[in-house]
């Protein structure tokens, strides 16, 4: 019976501790990352892929939706591409290299816990070939928002020049809490009922 009532007690201090590791209201986060991304569009035909960082703080205005500021930069490797020289032969033309600097800001969406949505935009700059250009530059995303790191898949489009430069991009950061000069009391929003049931339910078996 001891022992039974001992698993118990270890089964509802676990699934308390879960419910703490939630996002609370006023909670800063800060986070540091590796970038990598995956050229497609038109943008595939001249780059192969891309490796870079980001920086990202998230402010959380509730439990639920939060606010993302991200900046980084991304250099995408100019692809090698055989073209016809004129004459009856070919020749090899490498692109060079471009850097993509985004500087975007949105919403996040968490359904359940950990788990996002978002969608930000701004601006991006463009570098490479010894010039440099901006333009619109937008972020749907979803991800995995754990307590030391955070997992972000999404997509990366910069308009520019008439022309889309999109990339499919997956981001894995550290994630600290810097500050947390507003936090609340945690109250769950959920019915802690299944928590207690399968407490009880281990005790009487």
């Amino acid at each position: 019976m001891k022992k039974l009532l001992s698993i118990s007690l270890l089964i509802a201090t676990f699934y308390g501790a879960k419910a703490q590791e939630q996002q609370q209201q006023g909670d800063f986060h800060f986070g540091v990352g590796l970038n990598l991304g995956l050229p497609i569009g038109t943008f595939h035909n001249v780059s192969s892929f891309g490796v870079g960082g980001r920086v990202m703080g998230e402010y959380n205005f509730t439990d639920q939706i939060t606010g993302v500021l991200t900046a980084g930069y991304t250099s995408f490797f100019g692809k090698t591409v055989t073209v016809s020289d004129g004459l009856g032969g070919t020749e090899s033309f490498k692109y060079p290299s471009l850097g993509l600097i985004p500087v975007v800001v949105g919403p996040r969406f968490y359904p359940v816990d950990q788990f996002f949505v978002g969608a930000q935009a701004g601006i991006g700059f463009l570098t490479g070939g010894g010039s440099s250009t901006s333009g619109f530059d937008y972020f749907p995303q979803i991800g995995y928002n754990a307590d030391q790191f955070q997992v972000i898949l999404g997509y990366n489009g910069v308009s520019a020049n008439g022309q889309t430069y999109g990339n499919l991009s997956l981001t894995a950061s550290s994630n600290s809490v810097v500050a947390a000069s507003n936090r609340l009391p945690y109250k769950s929003t959920k019915d802690p009922s299944p928590e207690v049931t399968t407490s009880f339910f281990v005790l009487f078996l």
